[in-house]
């Protein structure tokens, strides 16, 4: 690249505004330097030496944590500069800079950085205005958002490459300006994509300079690039041009070996790929999830798991959102608290969520929530999640006829382990990390007198634990835990998924108004006419006072709470499960206007 293609289009937003002089005062001093994808640039802690300005490609600056991994801090592409505050300082790099594709930059010495900003008074006033809106954004300490502009869809068999297909649509429906490279133009063409988005030819067999030149450009005029390869022909300098790769595997298909064998190969390659490859689990529309999920999955990479309708080949909407989440550099937590039956009401909360098109990306559970947490993790519908209960939590029929019978009948499901006989009909040997999403569940070791979060392991097992009422059961000892209901410490767990690195929270607190009775007793009831009330009814009060208080500490962490009326119903009746789910479906409803904005802004806020 020489001088004459260097213009005001490719310096920094800011600089790009100086006058010719002072660009060719800056081209006669700057060298021209290129970085293959995954070259580091500058590393964290280093003496600086010079500054860079990103003439084509992109660059990740990050810095190392205590753990030893990193955290970006930042994405740059075409046009923004680093490297300038160690200069001005005279200190050490803040940060490590990382190309993401092929990369081309002016560097600039340290001397004659000094020398252009006394010639070029204009050029220090832009340095400082850049500066100065970094040092705001750093007060304000909000999360960095990074939105993936380049993402590689990798297709292994014909129907995994209908769900590319489908995910360009969605993107675009979102109203996002995307563009397509394709090595498959006439699919493409076939489409009706011409009045949605452009598509270029892409021919990975040849020398790949124009199309990094096209690429470069498409990131300028798009919100998201996608590189639509066969995962036959790719090859590892390809998908390094490529910020994040989702590799779609189709459930028990003989592309399942081969995808384990050409990750391996291309990793032993390239390791910097490990950080941007996830293997994108397709599987057919099942309550029974893939049981050799996991073992198909290199160790080394991350998996996403998606269902999809045999009958029209269709994404869930839940999964394609979720994909969605990711190229927009947000993850959303779902936080549903314990409550007896009255975690009934969450159902209805899920079912006006998936009716308004929101979704989310990682949920936990506490007691009754943990059920609820793992079967949307299943991928259960609301209503199929209704039926469930309605089946297995209803006393039979000749209990009626005693007195408390839904507490008896609760009391005896877990003496006699009954719990874990019907929660196994469905989730089977099920573990958490085979769930479509992470899912995550509290208990609390009373030994140690700490909660106890799952986040892998049985599904079933996890969620015994969870819910282990001491009022109903006895603790269950597991690897030196004595485990009860996480509800002891955290009813609603959203501060778990603030600690998972969740961006934005919504609660649902179904006890957050305790019931107006106590026994049969309430505040209004002259002292003649108190009823005595029984040990067990006395220490359910107590840890449902307990509960109800603690909540409020943790739903702190929130950043959107909904909180049905479950006070009139019962705590251990689960026969009003309609009822219930009425009353989450009219309090989600309610506020679902706030919600849809706050949700949407969210997301979509660069």
């Amino acid at each position: 690249m020489n001088d004459q293609s260097i213009s005001n289009q490719t310096l920094p937003d800011g600089l790009g505004e100086l006058g010719y002089v002072d660009i060719q005062k800056i081209l006669a001093k700057a060298i021209h330097r290129t970085f293959k994808s995954g070259e580091i640039l500058i590393r964290q802690g280093e003496i600086g030496t010079s500054m860079f300005i990103i003439v084509s490609g992109r660059v990740r600056l990050s810095i190392s944590k205590i753990d030893g991994g990193e955290e970006i801090v930042n994405i740059l592409q075409q046009g923004d500069h680093f490297g300038e505050l160690s200069l001005l300082i005279g200190g050490r790099r803040a940060a490590t800079a990382t190309a993401v594709m092929d990369t081309t930059v002016l560097e600039i010495s340290k001397r004659d950085f000094y020398e252009l900003t006394k010639t070029s008074p204009e050029f220090s006033i832009k340095l400082s205005r850049t500066i100065g809106k970094w040092l705001l954004g750093t007060q304000s300490r909000k999360n960095t958002r990074h939105k993936l502009s380049v993402i590689g869809l990798v297709r292994t068999t014909e129907l995994t490459g209908m769900i590319v297909h489908s995910i360009a649509y969605f993107f675009a429906d979102k109203q996002k300006k995307i563009e397509v490279f394709t090595d498959r133009f006439s699919f493409w063409e076939l489409t009706s994509h011409k009045n949605s988005f452009p598509v270029h030819t892409l021919n990975p067999a040849v020398d790949n300079s124009e199309f990094l030149s096209n690429l470069t450009a498409a990131i300028k005029r798009s919100d998201h690039v996608f590189v639509d390869l066969y995962g036959g022909k790719v090859t590892a300098e390809l998908l390094l041009q490529c910020e994040r790769i989702w590799w779609f595997i189709e459930q028990n298909t003989s592309t399942n070996e081969a995808f384990a064998g050409l990750a391996k190969n291309i990793l032993t390659q390239q390791p910097e790929l490990k950080n941007r490859i996830q293997a994108v689990w397709i599987q057919p529309k099942s309550y029974n999830l893939a049981e050799n999920f996991l073992c198909e999955i290199p160790t080394n990479l991350t998996a996403v798991g998606c269902v999809y309708s045999a009958f029209n080949e269709a994404v869930r909407p839940a999964d394609l959102a979720r994909l969605y989440h990711m190229a927009r550099g947000v993850h959303l937590g779902l936080a549903l608290g314990g409550g007896g039956a009255h975690g009934l009401a969450h159902i209805g909360v899920i079912s006006a969520f998936e009716e308004n098109g929101i979704y989310f990306d990682r949920v936990a559970g506490t007691s009754a929530g943990a059920i609820i947490a793992v079967g949307l993790g299943a991928g259960f519908k609301p209503k199929r999640l209704l039926s469930l209960f309605n089946n297995e939590m209803k006393p039979p029929w000749f209990m009626d006829f005693f007195p408390k019978a839904s507490q008896a009948h609760l009391w005896a499901l877990f003496r006699f382990g009954l719990i874990e006989h019907r929660l196994r009909k469905y989730l089977k040997n099920l573990r958490l990390e085979q769930l479509l999403m992470p899912v995550h569940t509290i208990s609390v070791d009373l030994i140690s007198g700490q909660a106890v979060i799952r986040s892998e392991g049985e599904a079933v097992g996890s969620v015994l634990e969870s819910i282990n009422y001491p009022v109903f059961s006895k603790p269950i000892w597991r690897d030196g835990l004595a485990l009860v209901d996480g509800g002891v410490l955290i009813n609603v767990p959203s501060s778990v998924l603030r600690q998972q690195r969740a961006d934005y929270i919504v609660a649902v607190d179904v006890g957050t108004k305790l019931h107006p009775q106590f026994g049969d007793n309430t505040a209004q009831t002259p002292e003649k006419k108190i009823k005595q009330v029984g040990y067990l009814s006395t220490l359910n009060r107590i840890l449902e006072v307990s509960t109800h208080e603690l909540a409020k500490m943790h739903m702190s962490e929130s950043d959107f709470l909904i909180a049905p009326d479950t006070s009139s119903f019962p705590f251990a009746d689960f026969t009003r499960g309609e009822q219930l789910f009425e009353v989450g479906y009219a309090a989600a409803q309610q506020i679902m206007p706030q919600l849809k904005r706050h949700y949407e802004d969210f997301i979509e806020t660069e």
